[in-house]
C-alpha cells in the first residue's frame, strides 16, 4: 500500500514532472517496445525504452505482480532495457514504472490486456490452402487519405515506378470477395511495418517494427483485415524480416547495444558468398539469380566461407541484425509474438531465411510455437538445388545439430525448373527430376510450388511467356503436391519485366483506372480467359481431395510430357501435362501401377482425352495443354 500511495502522490505532482523535464540532464522516455503486453501470455517480457538520460539506478513498478528482474542502459542513456517478471495472479491493467537516475526521475506505462479468444485465430496452413501474394501498395487504394502521410511529403506518385502508389490495407479488405471467388484461401502481404524511405513501398526497409506504415493504414486497419479474412474463412500471412532493418532505422546511427548489428555503418560485410562456382565444379552462371548457399549446407566449409552470408548487410546496405546477441533474439521473438497476439494472424512468411543463423531460427520458432503451436512458417531460400533448400526445412536436425523448426519452404527448385521448361524449352523430364528429390525433405507435401513472385520477372513479361504456357504453369502448381502460391495479377496474365516492372498496379484498384479487372465486365477477353482457367482449375482442386492431399506417383515423363497420379483411399486423379507444340497420342502402361484396373477415365478439366483399355490407357493430348481425369 505504501508503494501505491507513493505513486499516487507523484502522479498528482505535475509541477515536479515539469521541473524534472526542464533539466537538460533529466531522464525522458520517448518510446516503449513492445508498447503493450498480455496477461498470461508469457511469464516475463523484455522492454526496450528509447529516450535520453536513461542511465537508471533503480526501476520499480506500481503493481505488486510486476517486478523488475534487471536493467541495462547504454553509455549515453539513449536506451534502457528493462526485464519484467509477471506473477501468475496478474490481472489486466496498466503497469506504471518509475525510473530513477542520478539526475532525476521519470516514468513509463505498459498496458497489460486480457488475451482475445483463441478460437479462429493463429490457424496455420493446411494442404487445402491456396496462397495469394499481394504487395498492398500496388493492389487497391481503399483510403485515399493516407496516400501521402504528412511525415512523407512527396512520397506518392503513381507515375513513378518506385514511388508509393496509394494501395493500402483497406483496399485489400475491400476485395476479399474477388479473391475468394478466384479460389484463394490465404493472403501473403509483403511487410506492412513502417518504412523510412520514399521508395520503400515494398516494405523491406523497416524503421519501426511495432508500427504499420502510415501509407498502408493503421494497426486497427490491419486487425480489421485479419478479422474480415477470418469471417470469409481465409487466412493471413505476415511477412517478417528478422535478418535486417532499413538503412534509415534510428538504430543504424545509434544502436541499443554495441553489438546490436553485425558490424556498423562504416564497417560491415556484404551478404554475398565469397565462393566461385568452380568451388563445387560448376560453371559460372551468365546471370546471377541466387546466392551460393552451398557453403552454408556443406559441413566441411570453414566459418570464413559462411560469415559473409550470415553476417553481411543485405545488398551491402541493409543493416544485419546480430542474431547471436541474446537481447536481439528476445527482441525479435517478442516482436513476432506481439504481431500474432495483437492481430490473430495465421502464419509467417520469412524473408532471407538462410542469411540468419539456424540457431536463431530454432530459438525463434521455439518461442513462437510454445504459444501458437498451429502457426505456420514459410521460409524463402532462393536457390535451384533441392540439396540446398531441403537443409532448411524443420523436422530434423542438420549436420550442425540444429532443427530450424521451419514448417515449410517455397519450392524454388521447382520454380527454376518450371520456368526453364516452359520459357527456355528444357525437357519436361526435368520436372520429374526435381520431384524425385522430395526424399530430401522431412515434409515435401507441404512445399509451396509457384512460378512467380515480387522478386522475379513476370511470367508474361518473358519472351516465351504466352497465355498457353502461363496456363500450363498454373496447371502444374495447382495439381502437383504442396500448397500453391499465386502472385497478384498473374491470374490476369499481367505483363512486366524486372523490378520494378514486375510490380505494376492491379487494374481497377484505383477509381481513376480505365478498367476494373476485379469484375468480369472490366476484364479484357484475354484476362478473362486466364482468370476463368485459374478459377475453374482451383474449383476442381477444391472438389477433389486427391489433388490436395493425395500421394504423387510419376507414371510417364519425357521431353514434352509428364503424366502423374494423385491418389488417396477415396479417389485417383490422373494429370497429363503436355508442353509440346503439337498434339500427341500416347499409350500409357497401367500394369503394376496405382492406375491399374482402371475402367473409366472421366474428364474433370482440360481438352485431353483418355481411353482405358485393360493394361493400357490411350491418351490424346492437344498441344500445350493440361488435362485432369478421375480414374475409376
Amino acid at each position: 500500500m505504501c508503494v501505491l500511495a507513493l505513486f499516487a502522490a507523484i502522479a498528482q505532482s505535475g509541477l515536479l514532472f515539469a521541473q524534472e523535464a526542464a533539466k537538460p540532464d533529466a531522464p525522458a522516455v520517448m518510446k516503449v517496445e513492445p508498447p503493450n503486453w498480455w496477461v498470461g501470455l508469457t511469464p516475463d517480457v523484455m522492454l526496450l525504452l528509447s529516450g535520453k538520460n536513461l542511465q537508471a539506478t533503480h526501476v520499480i513498478c506500481n503493481l505488486r505482480e510486476v517486478t523488475v528482474s534487471r536493467t541495462q542502459s547504454t553509455g549515453d542513456g539513449g536506451y534502457l532495457f528493462v526485464w519484467l517478471k509477471f506473477a501468475p495472479e496478474l490481472h489486466s491493467g496498466t503497469a506504471v514504472c518509475r525510473i530513477t537516475t542520478v539526475h532525476g526521475e521519470t516514468s513509463f506505462e505498459l498496458p497489460l490486456a486480457a488475451r482475445s479468444q483463441i478460437l479462429g485465430r493463429n490457424q496455420g496452413l493446411t494442404l487445402d490452402d491456396v496462397i495469394y501474394l499481394i504487395m498492398p501498395d500496388r493492389f487497391a487504394n481503399g483510403d485515399p487519405l493516407n496516400d501521402e502521410p504528412a511525415e512523407f511529403p512527396g512520397s506518392h506518385d503513381r507515375g513513378k515506378a518506385r514511388a508509393w502508389h496509394g494501395g493500402d490495407l483497406r483496399g485489400v479488405e475491400q476485395h476479399l470477395d474477388y479473391l475468394k471467388n478466384l479460389g484463394v484461401t490465404t493472403l501473403w502481404l509483403t511487410p506492412i511495418v513502417k518504412n523510412g524511405a520514399t521508395e520503400d513501398y515494398h516494405g523491406y526497409g523497416a524503421v519501426d517494427l511495432y508500427s504499420v506504415d502510415p501509407h498502408l493504414g493503421t494497426l486497427a486497419d490491419y486487425r480489421q483485415l485479419v478479422q474480415a479474412a477470418h469471417k470469409q474463412h481465409m487466412k493471413i500471412l505476415f511477412d517478417v524480416v528478422p535478418n535486417h532493418v532499413g538503412p534509415t532505422h534510428p538504430w543504424v546511427t545509434h544502436p541499443p547495444m554495441p553489438d546490436w548489428f553485425h558490424g556498423d555503418l562504416e564497417h560491415h560485410l556484404t551478404a554475398a558468398s565469397p565462393l566461385k562456382a568452380g568451388f563445387y565444379g560448376k560453371q559460372e552462371p551468365k546471370e546471377i539469380t541466387n546466392d551460393a548457399f552451398e557453403s552454408l549446407v556443406d559441413p566441411h566449409t570453414p566459418p570464413q566461407l559462411r560469415r559473409n552470408l550470415t553476417d553481411g548487410w543485405f545488398a551491402g546496405k541493409l543493416p544485419d541484425m546480430n542474431t547471436e546477441n541474446p537481447a536481439v533474439v528476445q527482441y525479435l521473438t517478442q516482436n513476432s509474438i506481439w504481431w500474432a497476439e495483437v492481430s490473430g494472424l495465421d502464419g509467417y512468411r520469412i524473408d532471407t531465411f538462410p542469411y540468419v543463423s539456424r540457431t536463431f531460427w530454432e530459438q525463434w520458432h521455439a518461442g513462437i510455437r510454445k504459444l501458437y503451436p498451429r502457426l505456420s512458417t514459410i521460409g524463402e531460400v532462393f536457390h535451384p538445388d533441392p540439396t540446398v533448400t531441403s537443409f532448411y526445412q524443420g523436422g530434423r536436425t542438420g549436420w550442425d545439430g540444429v532443427d530450424t523448426q521451419l514448417t515449410t519452404l517455397f519450392d524454388f527448385p521447382l520454380y527454376f525448373t518450371l520456368r526453364e521448361v516452359l520459357l527456355n524449352g528444357a525437357p519436361v523430364g526435368k520436372l520429374t527430376s526435381v520431384l524425385r528429390q522430395d526424399s530430401l525433405y522431412p515434409h515435401p507435401d507441404f512445399l509451396v510450388p509457384f512460378f512467380a513472385n515480387h522478386d522475379t520477372t513476370r511470367f508474361c513479361g518473358e519472351a516465351q511467356g504466352t497465355a498457353a504456357r502461363l496456363k500450363l504453369a498454373f496447371g502444374l502448381i495447382f495439381t502437383v503436391r504442396g500448397i500453391p502460391e499465386i502472385y497478384y495479377g498473374d491470374e490476369l496474365g499481367m505483363p512486366g519485366g524486372r523490378d520494378p516492372e514486375n510490380r505494376h498496379d492491379f487494374p481497377g484498384g484505383w477509381t481513376e483506372d480505365a478498367r476494373n479487372a476485379f469484375t468480369k465486365e472490366g476484364r479484357t477477353a484475354a484476362q478473362e480467359e486466364v482468370f476463368e482457367y485459374v478459377r475453374s482449375l482451383l474449383q476442381v482442386r477444391e472438389q477433389h481431395s486427391a489433388l490436395r492431399r493425395g500421394k504423387l506417383w510419376s507414371l510417364s515423363s519425357d521431353d514434352s510430357t509428364f503424366i502423374f497420379l494423385r491418389e488417396t483411399e477415396e479417389e485417383r486423379i490422373l494429370v497429363a501435362f503436355h508442353a509440346g507444340g503439337t498434339a500427341r497420342d500416347l499409350m500409357l502402361p497401367l500394369q503394376e501401377t496405382p492406375a491399374q484396373r482402371t475402367t473409366t477415365a472421366t474428364p474433370l478439366f482440360g481438352p485431353g482425352q483418355a481411353d482405358p483399355a485393360g493394361k493400357t490407357m490411350q491418351l490424346h493430348l492437344p498441344a500445350q495443354s493440361l488435362s485432369v481425369f478421375l480414374l475409376q
